[in-house]
């Protein structure tokens, strides 16, 4: 039987809480989803937007007699949202947050929170460089990682029961302790976050002597710059709750930086090479899945024009054809040109069945190995 929850609320509707809202909206197991934010205009739009039941006038308001109640504020808000909602939890209401931070958040809930209520800590790994209700969407949580951070002190069975709400809502549930998460994404989400910044930064002062470096920037510089246009007081929050691990993975690419500086006054074409090897097959095994010999992965490329739905079209197509695609990358284009598409599929007999049915549909199609 999936797992019932008669009321949630959720404080903060932005794209996260949003999306949050609009997914457990759907789910046949909850019952009402109360919602509230703090700025009036994006409560009118949530109420526009028809997100949830109920738009709450307060934060009080939203969690009364709520069985589970997600902060999805901005982590600079949370002391005070929980200062708003304490005095109305209930007694056995399970809580969780989507901080994208947790050593201090965690033990900011389970100082603040009323005895007999139960939390436990959360982080989605996933979201968007748009931010806002506006572009909140039910989808937003499937097949993404969603990590709960469960300490000693976590009540058993509250974390159960969020587990399976979150698995039935299509997530991909794994549990951290608080430490270990924060470790963990500064290195695959934060550091990378700065390090976009920094290119950002670095190409846009760059402009002053090299006026065409914008109109020249290719794929490969727009793709590892997007999360660049993500919104500047969320992720200033996330640096700042999690500066320890930040400060020590930026240190680290300080090391890697010099090496690699070294390694190229010296000419050093075999450490190159090797370093190129290695950060090649990782990426590989990103792409795909650990253990899959490369050689067994190709590539199914082609031009593809900037117009909604184009991605869909031809996803769908190769999955009719039950053939399942490891990776999808695209190279960004100029505004209003191509792009190129690129799916990796396990198998060469795969991957060209594919092709020729992308060939049949219109598209100039190419298959290469790994």
């Amino acid at each position: 039987m999936p797992e019932r929850f008669d009321h949630v609320a959720i404080i903060g509707t932005g794209l996260m809480g949003g999306s949050l809202a609009l997914a457990l909206k759907e789910h046949p197991a909850v019952g009402t989803v109360s919602v509230y934010d703090i700025s009036p205009e994006t409560r009118r739009r949530a109420a526009d937007l028809e997100i949830a039941a109920e738009v709450a006038d307060s934060g009080a308001d939203a969690v009364r007699g709520a069985d589970l109640v997600f902060l999805a504020t901005p982590i600079s808000r949370i002391a005070e949202a929980l200062g708003e909602i304490g005095g109305a939890l209930s007694e056995g209401t399970v809580v969780s947050d989507l901080a994208s931070a947790k050593r201090e958040v965690v033990a900011l809930f389970e100082e603040r929170l009323p005895e007999g209520v139960h939390y436990v800590g959360g982080h989605p790994m996933t979201g968007s460089e748009q931010s806002g209700v506006s572009f909140a969407r039910a989808d937003l949580f499937r097949d993404r990682y969603y990590i709960l951070t469960p300490t000693p002190s976590t009540d058993a069975e509250a974390y159960r029961r969020l587990h399976a709400l979150l698995t039935e809502m299509g997530a991909r549930v794994i549990s951290m302790d608080p430490e270990t998460h924060d470790r963990t994404v500064a290195v695959v989400s934060h550091v990378p976050h700065l390090l976009s910044l920094l290119l950002m930064e670095n190409a846009s002062r760059q402009r002053e002597t090299m006026r065409n470096v914008f109109t020249v920037a290719a794929g490969g510089f727009r793709d590892m710059t997007r999360i660049a246009a993500s919104n500047p007081d969320i992720w200033l929050d996330i640096c700042l709750a999690n500066r320890g691990p930040i400060i020590e993975g930026l240190l680290d690419y300080g090391v890697s930086i010099t090496e690699l500086v070294g390694l190229l006054e010296d000419g050093d074409t075999a450490r190159l090479r090797m370093m190129f090897e290695r950060a090649r097959e990782a990426r590989v095994e990103l792409a795909g899945k650990p253990g899959v010999d490369l050689a067994v992965l190709f590539e199914v490329f082609m031009p593809v024009p900037d117009e909604p739905g184009v991605i869909s079209r031809i996803t769908t197509e190769v999955g009719a054809l039950g053939i399942n695609i490891e990776d999808i990358a695209i190279e960004h284009p100029m505004e209003g040109e191509t792009g190129i598409m690129t799916l990796t599929i396990l198998g060469e007999e795969n991957a060209q069945v594919a092709a020729g049915r992308l060939q049949s549909l219109g598209y100039q199609v190419g298959v290469r190995g790994i």
